[in-house]
């Protein structure tokens, strides 16, 4: 699916233009948000913009050779799974040569959180004397995981969501997917996090996983029903993001806002689990959800910071009837 011209279109996108035309452009940049699809769409956006005379909004040779990858003046990396120190050294040697076709050359790094504090070093040599007419762009999904020093000698380019009207527009071929309106609701906006809730089947796993927890978690024996070993990251944020949602239409429910309910396909289950929760429940549940998800950052097994959450859920339920 081509997301271009929307993304184009976006404030920050439209910044980057100006910038290039009016020559003001510098030399590093790092982009920051939730979701890796949204930053890599960005960032080859962003390439386009600065190697295209066109700013990207054609689809030019120029742009063809980005998009399968066959410009010689765009170099990505890491090479392997994670940016090494060898990555870096190959930067080093290749930012100091001439572009061969653009005025620009530019070095796209993906996940540089996901990279050593050795490697981020070795890069911290060439950031702080670019050459001339070498642009990095960099992009993370925490950007608490790169080293300040890095951040230090880069520009931040805080990637806003896509606002609901635009997503409408984006994903208007799923309209008649059954999970749409909970894509528009609960992807908070962003590429990759709505491609899942609508065709990805592990994502509807963690759905099923969470309804089970909202609609049948009742006492503490059950909680063992529940617990998953070894949850990846994934997983766990998207059994979270729609327990949350759940919780979230079950006050909507318990409001009387029957039409503001985002999980329409089980609104019956989720009717049937308001009697079971007050207002105050509902809203100090979401709340500690929410705790949950800025905790999972820090070197705490998911597994247990997932058993503690049920077992918090159930504790709130009893004290707040």
């Amino acid at each position: 699916m081509d997301y271009q011209n929307y993304i184009l279109n976006q404030p920050y996108m439209r910044n980057f233009i100006q910038k290039k035309a009016n020559s003001m452009t510098k030399s590093a940049y790092i982009f920051a948000c939730p979701d890796d699809e949204t930053l890599y769409e960005i960032t080859m956006c962003v390439v386009k913009v600065f190697l295209c005379e066109n700013n990207g909004f054609d689809n030019c040779p120029t742009c063809q050779k980005v998009e399968c990858g066959s410009h010689p003046d765009l170099l990505t990396y890491p090479k392997g799974e994670a940016f090494s120190t060898q990555d870096a050294k190959d930067i080093i040697e290749n930012a100091n040569k001439k572009p061969m076709l653009s005025k620009n050359k530019i070095i796209l790094i993906k996940d540089l959180d996901n990279s050593s504090d050795q490697a981020q070093n070795k890069l911290l040599k060439i950031l702080e004397s670019p050459p001339n007419n070498v642009i990095f762009l960099i992009y993370t999904t925490n950007i608490n995981k790169v080293l300040s020093t890095v951040v230090s000698r880069l520009i931040k380019v805080d990637v806003t969501p896509f606002d609901s009207k635009t997503l409408r527009l984006m994903f208007k071929h799923y309209e008649n997917n059954e999970n749409f309106e909970l894509a528009m609701q609960s992807s908070n906006g962003y590429i990759g996090y709505t491609k899942r809730i609508l065709i990805d089947d592990n994502f509807h796993k963690c759905h099923l996983t969470a309804r089970n927890i909202v609609t049948k978690l009742k006492n503490s024996a059950s909680v063992v029903d529940y617990i998953i070993p070894k949850i990846s990251k994934s997983q766990f944020d998207d059994i979270l993001q729609n327990m949350q949602s759940m919780y979230r239409d079950v006050a909507m429910l318990k409001c009387g806002k029957d039409d503001l309910v985002i999980n329409r396909s089980i609104i019956s289950d989720l009717k049937e689990v308001q009697d079971e929760f007050s207002l105050k429940a509902i809203t100090k549940i979401i709340k500690k959800i929410n705790d949950v998800n800025k905790k999972q950052f820090s070197n705490v097994s998911l597994s247990l910071l997932f058993e503690s959450l049920l077992v918090n859920i159930l504790e709130v339920k009893y004290l707040c009837r």
